[in-house]
């Protein structure tokens, strides 16, 4: 049997990051080690401005730095980090509001 192979996910939403470390056996037996959630605000520096953005910017930075440290002691060998962008509002002929399923991904390491 094969050495299991340590994981991670970070999920980076527009209110929070989140991080989710495992060990996997194979493609389906995946044992979860450690879940973090770091809130962030995003909608909340977008409408107070330039001086809340900077903060944001500055805190997300620091949730990544610590994710990566997180990352390290686990002993993770494959990442992968993706952003969620926002359900697209599209208005109908009944006036009505539809979300758009969008993801966006990219490898971290």
């Amino acid at each position: 049997m094969p050495e299991p192979v340590h994981i991670a996910a970070i999920d980076a939403g527009s209110n929070a990051l989140r991080l989710s470390v495992a060990r996997a056996y194979s493609a389906l037996d995946i044992e979860p080690l450690h879940e973090e959630r770091y809130p962030l605000r995003l909608g909340k520096a977008f409408f107070f401005g330039i001086a809340s953005a900077k903060k944001f910017s500055k805190k997300a930075a620091k949730a990544f730095r610590h994710f990566r440290e997180v990352t390290d002691e686990f002993g993770v060998t494959r990442y992968r980090a993706w952003r969620r962008a926002q359900p697209a509002k599209r208005k109908t002929a009944r006036s009505s509001f539809e979300p758009s399923e969008r993801t966006r991904g990219w490898c971290w390491k």
